[in-house]
């Protein structure tokens, strides 16, 4: 934008200093060559008058009597005699010729320059005063002023293209800012405001920015109060389900219980965390095989009590994922809860992370019957077991955060696979 109000700026300042430089410079050099010819015509009218007041003083013509009368002429000038005589240097020409058939003044454009010539009447004949007017006397100082008028329109050119360029960047500036904070609103900072400066309308789109973003964190901070408040909520029924399993008797079964309870209590507290967290104030990555061991040990339990083999392959490589370990954590969730959802009791899976050529890749596999036929499991709401269809909805957003994407197939020894791909953001 800034660029754009310069060149448009440039060209047509460029257009307004052509249309008046160039008449300008055509009516600097028709004045430069009317002064010519009129200093020209003033000199033959002086030395013609003189011409007439030496005849009064002498009997004949004569062109040495007559010189010494006349004195120095001015440059230029010169007198022709009826008789050829010659005082200067101009020679007899056409226009010479002319004035003195027609004893009238007459001027003209001759090779090299331009003459005038004034005819004196005398009994012997005319004598013709005649001056010229050479081509570079024709032009003298045009030279200079079309330098100094090409200087002065590069000057006005350059004066406005650098107002241009500081009045774009007082436009531009406020945009810039506003695009500058709107990434960083996109990414999450909903602190971010915008200084209400510039034109009245950038003005006002800045101020309505601010109305947005406050406006979003407030719906943000509500939305995170009621999400803590019902996480909160699930603490009380907890508790009175953990009073009553350590009422039961001493068995493997009452400690499997209150191990699953305290796992359960250590989600929801971390739940609650989460949400009454600023986005600013959680972690921005997290190791993918560190997230997924943790989350296994939860799902071990459950799988274990529906005699469901697991099998887990982690990579010993670091496997870095640009998101906040609750959002990997939920997408773990997603992909282990979609095999326990959709496939009987029993049904082995294995947990794969591993690292890729993009970035770091989870692999949930089952051997359960797969997807069923004409029915897209990545389709947001579409699910083929009755569910909502939300859940891998979520991982695929999940992953296209970071640049990644999610994949859902069905294998050829049986089951179904989705595998995701973290990118690198």
């Amino acid at each position: 934008m800034r660029r754009r109000f310069v060149l448009v700026s440039a060209a047509v300042t460029s257009l307004v200093v052509i249309a008046f430089t160039v008449p300008l410079a055509l009516l600097v050099r028709h004045q430069a060559e009317t002064r010519a010819r009129v200093a020209a015509e003033r000199d033959i009218q002086e030395v013609g008058s003189l011409v007439a007041l030496a005849l009064a003083q002498v009997d004949r013509l004569d062109v040495d009597v007559l010189a010494d009368l006349l004195g120095p002429l001015p440059p230029g000038v010169s007198v022709i005699l009826p008789d050829g005589g010659l005082i200067g240097s101009a020679l007899p020409s056409a226009v010479t010729r002319l004035a003195a058939d027609e004893q009238r003044a007459v001027a003209d454009e001759v090779d090299g320059g331009w003459q005038v010539a004034l005819p004196v009447v005398t009994r012997e004949g005319p004598i013709v005063v005649t001056a010229f007017v050479t081509d570079d006397q024709l032009r003298s100082g045009v030279a200079t002023a079309w330098v100094f008028l090409a200087l002065l329109g590069l000057g006005m050119i350059v004066a406005a293209v650098l107002v241009a360029d500081r009045l774009g960047t007082s436009l531009v500036r406020p945009v810039t800012r506003l695009a500058t904070a709107a990434r960083r609103l996109g990414a999450g900072d909903l602190q971010v405001r915008v200084p209400l400066e510039g034109p009245v309308e950038i003005e006002e789109v800045a101020r309505s920015f601010n109305w947005l973003a406050r406006r979003l964190d407030d719906l943000l901070a509500a939305e995170r109060e009621s999400v803590a408040d019902l996480s909160h909520r699930l603490r009380t029924p907890l508790t009175a389900l953990r009073l009553r399993v350590e009422r039961l008797e001493a068995s493997p079964e009452r400690e499997s219980l209150l191990a699953q309870l305290d796992r359960l209590q250590r989600q929801v507290d971390l739940l609650i965390e989460e949400a009454r967290s600023r986005p600013d104030d959680r972690p921005a990555s997290c190791d993918l095989g560190t997230v997924v061991r943790d989350r296994i040990a939860f799902w071990a339990v459950a799988a274990e009590d529906q005699d469901r083999a697991l099998e887990v392959k982690i990579t010993d490589d670091p496997t870095p994922v640009p998101l906040p370990p609750g959002d990997v954590a939920a997408a773990v969730d997603a992909l282990v809860g979609n095999v326990f959802a959709h496939t009987p009791p029993g049904t082995g899976f294995t947990v794969k992370v591993d690292r890729g050529a993009g970035g770091a890749v989870l692999e949930v596999a089952d051997e359960g019957p797969g997807f069923p036929d004409g029915v897209d499991p990545l389709r947001r709401g579409e699910s083929g077991a009755g569910s909502t269809g939300l859940g891998l909805d979520i991982v695929a957003r999940t992953a296209a955060r970071t640049g990644g994407h999610l994949d859902a197939e069905n294998r050829p020894e049986g089951g179904a696979v989705l595998r995701v791909v973290f990118g690198k953001d």
